[in-house]
């Protein structure tokens, strides 16, 4: 039996689309923000806790105050801005055109998991407005996760999933390189979900302390250089560096990941 590849997949807001970061909330949630697009899901749609995300940007001054503002909710794995009012929803993920054709080169199959990292910021409330937090540093953070139950390629199968972007006319309709992720329903052996966001902690910070946020300190269980997009050269005297390119850094996972995953998601799954 093969071993599970390990996916790093780049998601939410970042230098490319805008110049601020996702936030880490005050409870240690760690809320990523999706990218601008056209696409039918608007800011204002969605929400954590009692905040729109149409708020939350405005507040942050990440984007011009708009509720037609529209996003590209993917990863679909917030199970709470879904599930009370999409009665079949499933979470999942969606990758199509170049970044796809580097997951099907790299074999990416059932039972592998996705760790989703993006930029984030310490933020906090003060007089009722969300403010990020003056001095707090800009970090690459693991928010979530998504073991891979299913694979879906067929147009009118995608179809079915009509909430997520990737079901829509414009993905479907654009190349035969459309995919979603449909995720599994406990992770690896275990009872534990088989998708989730995080908790803040320094465990899932990619970032070194001190350093800037593409600057990395990998954990022990990864070697680097079998990433791909990376190789020997990315291996600095005292960091790792990441690729600029690149949305999915793919490796195979044996036990001593797998066993590094369960544990992260056993201590930091957010609950509340």
């Amino acid at each position: 039996m093969s071993k599970p590849n390990l996916i790093l997949s780049r998601k939410g807001l970042d230098s490319s689309n805008s110049n601020k970061p996702s936030l880490v909330w005050e409870n240690g949630a760690l809320v990523s923000l999706p990218i601008p697009s056209n696409d039918t899901t608007r800011y204002a749609d969605l929400k954590y806790l009692d905040w729109s995300y149409e708020r939350i940007i405005t507040d942050l001054k990440i984007l011009p105050k708009s509720t037609e503002l529209r996003c590209h909710c993917d990863p679909d794995i917030y199970a709470e801005n879904k599930k009370d009012t999409i009665k079949d929803w499933k979470a999942c993920f969606g990758q199509h055109d170049i970044a796809q054709l580097h997951l099907e080169g790299r074999k990416v199959k059932e039972g592998d998991i996705f760790l989703f990292f993006g930029w984030f910021k310490k933020t906090q409330i003060i007089d009722g407005q969300l403010r990020y937090v003056k001095g707090s540093p800009d970090q690459h953070v693991i928010y979530g996760y998504l073991e891979i139950g299913e694979i879906i390629k067929k147009p009118e199968i995608v179809k079915k999933y009509y909430w997520h972007p990737h079901a829509q006319e414009n993905f479907i309709g654009k190349d035969n390189h459309n995919a979603l992720y449909i995720a599994s329903e406990f992770l690896l052996d275990t009872k534990l979900p088989g998708f989730g966001t995080f908790k803040y902690s320094p465990d899932l910070v990619l970032t070194k302390e001190g350093y800037s946020r593409s600057k990395w300190e990998l954990p022990k269980v990864i070697s680097g250089d079998k990433l791909s997009y990376h190789n020997e050269s990315s291996k600095k005297d005292d960091y790792f560096q990441s690729a600029c390119i690149g949305q999915e850094f793919v490796i195979e996972a044996g036990d001593d990941i797998k066993s590094w995953i369960i544990e992260l998601v056993r201590k930091h799954r957010f609950n509340d």
